[in-house]
């Protein structure tokens, strides 16, 4: 089960991260001074991060 979990999570990271979704981002505006599609990257990145954390800490490991 928690194999299947990271799997699903490796595929939404890489939808996120593809081609015509990141494209939206690639705009000259920025978000606290750090430019849109860096924020968008980060972000995706940390949350994938978290849920990987999650995956693997869960306590009830199955």
């Amino acid at each position: 089960m928690r194999n299947n979990r990271l799997i699903l999570v490796a595929l939404l990271f890489l939808g996120l991260i593809n081609f015509p979704l990141i494209s939206l981002f690639d705009t000259s505006k920025t978000v606290g001074g750090v430019p849109v599609i860096y924020a968008y990257c980060l972000g995706v990145w940390f949350v994938v991060i978290a849920l990987t954390g999650l995956i693997l800490n869960d306590k009830n490991k199955k």
